[in-house]
């Protein structure tokens, strides 16, 4: 027997749920619904969730956290005299939980829809997706979290309904407004920031603490590199993650850190006053996000049917308050950790079972659509200023699956290659957007005329990108493509240009932009 599986592969924690006895369940995993995404070497051995947690006090120097933040990215991680990727790292929670589980149910995972932020880019998806591979998991599909937080909540409803999902974990924050049509979900409008969660709660908190020792001991704890003062800042860390926690229920608490640095204890009250206005800066963020996620999608607060929390983050009593004063009154599942996972478990459900057994199971048809959450492009050249420019090919919320393309043509007599640069953002300055990939086709035959070549996106449903080049020329096969590319404000006729490719008519070069 095989089971397919959700999971929400968080910043702080990872959740696992699948379908069963027509509901979503989340799997609990030594104890508990939530499994920490955190790994630690001891003796050669990886240890991944509360066990490794535990060692992040006792040995931080060779346990990691919140790596999540880091996917996509070069950075590498030295544990234990091994040297890790975030691929590497998010690898090995996969795939003990893949195991854990195996070993808890006695039975297979045969397939997984994996959550990722809704504005995690490209590169962060195919990570993730690596990361999936590596440990063994056969990936449907990625999933914003989001929407599969609005699936959980919005299956069944039987009504149409405009919600915004206010996303805030431990390490990310999304924030989208979906349209809901029976167990239809499209996506309008996405905004987001990668790098703001809870974590820089926690981080404000620790900076305050770091003053306070500063002002008792004079010792700066944050930036000294011994291992006392390593183990300090990670204790700090855990104190200043639980306070937070605390202050969800209450009105202070009392911060105590005994041993902290030699015989000093530490001894530190905070109320929610002061803490609100440690975080206010950042929650600030998430409101102009807000802010700007309506005027993408052209609507007013008054357009919101619900607004749905999601996310640990969410349990603070502040952030209900600013979404009120900004939307409406938000709502908060009881099970706020296990919304994502539960609607990835959906969707996996119904993905992954043949559609003449899913009502033997309780499992309704859903759709989705996708949109992009960035705009692309390439840089052309202004023939009459000879300066390069940003043009968008496929513009931000453009539905996925896609795959579009324009015509371009040689800038000069006899040029013998095109180099394309490949861009993602919004601003027709070229500069003010982010170079993520290029590609040379070389030319067959230089021609003192310009030379016709094609710019094409293939985006795929979990946003991973394809670019190709092609050297349409001047000849029989490609006259009536350029033609039409002509007269349909450059945009050219995939289909067309796909035959020529399979027939081997015209010359082309194409570059995965998110493998590295």
């Amino acid at each position: 027997m095989s089971i397919i599986v959700g999971i929400d592969l968080g910043t702080t924690n990872s959740v696992v749920s699948y379908w069963k006895r027509g509901k979503a369940q989340t799997i609990e995993i030594d104890g508990s619904n939530t499994f920490p995404s955190v790994i630690s070497i001891k003796d050669g051995q990886v240890l991944s969730g509360m066990q490794a947690k535990s060692r992040l006090l006792i040995d931080p120097s060779n346990s990691i956290a919140s790596t999540k933040r880091d996917m996509g990215t070069d950075a590498v991680y030295t544990l234990n005299g091994k040297k890790m990727t975030p691929i590497d790292v998010s690898c090995e929670i996969l795939r003990i939980l893949k195991l854990r589980i195996e070993e808890k149910l006695g039975e297979k995972i045969s397939k997984a829809i994996i959550t990722v932020p809704a504005y995690f880019k490209s590169e962060q998806r195919e990570a993730t997706l690596q990361a999936a591979r590596n440990a063994g998991l056969e990936v449907l599909r990625l999933i914003p979290e989001p929407t599969a937080a609005a699936i959980a909540y919005g299956l069944n409803q039987g009504k149409a309904q405009t919600i915004m999902v206010y996303d805030l974990g431990g390490g990310t924050f999304d924030i989208s407004i979906m349209k809901v049509m029976g167990n239809d979900f499209e996506v309008v409008a996405v905004d987001g920031d990668s790098r703001l969660g809870g974590d820089d709660f926690d981080d404000a908190i620790s900076k305050l603490l770091y003053k306070q020792i500063t002002k008792d001991t004079g010792e700066d704890v944050e930036y000294k590199k011994e291992r006392p003062y390593i183990n300090a800042r990670q204790k700090i860390k855990e104190a200043s993650e639980k306070a937070k926690i605390e202050l969800s229920e209450k009105d202070y608490i009392e911060i105590i850190i005994p041993n902290l640095i030699g015989d000093y204890s530490l001894e530190f009250e905070l109320t929610i006053k002061e803490f609100s206005s440690l975080i206010r800066p950042l929650l600030n963020k998430t409101i102009d996000k807000m802010k700007n996620v309506l005027n993408q999608a052209k609507m007013t607060s008054d357009d919101i049917d619900r607004v749905i929390l999601v996310g640990g983050s969410t349990k603070s009593p502040l952030v209900k308050e600013i979404v009120k004063r900004e939307i409406r009154d938000p709502y908060m599942a009881q099970n706020v950790d296990e919304v994502v996972s539960n609607g990835a478990a959906i969707l996996a459900a119904n993905l992954g079972t043949p559609k003449q057994e899913r009502n033997d199971l309780n499992l309704p048809d859903i759709y989705i659509k996708e949109k992009t959450v960035h705009s692309y492009g390439i840089d052309l050249i202004d023939m009459d200023s000879n300066v390069k420019y940003y043009h968008v090919i496929t513009p931000r919320g453009s539905l996925l699956p896609l795959r579009t393309g324009m015509i371009c043509c040689t800038a000069m007599p006899y040029q013998s290659g095109v180099t394309t640069n490949v861009y993602r953002g919004e601003s027709r300055k070229l500069s003010s957007n982010e170079k993520i990939g290029s590609l040379t086709l070389k030319i067959s035959t230089p021609q003192k005329d310009y030379v016709s070549v094609g710019a094409i996106f293939e985006i795929d449903e979990n946003m991973i990108i394809k670019f190709t080049s092609v050297e349409l020329g001047n000849n029989s096969y490609t006259d009536n493509i350029i033609d039409d590319a002509l007269g349909n404000d450059g945009i050219l006729n995939i289909k067309d240009i796909d035959q020529l490719i399979l027939e081997n008519k015209i010359k082309y070069e194409q570059v995965d932009i998110d493998a590295k």
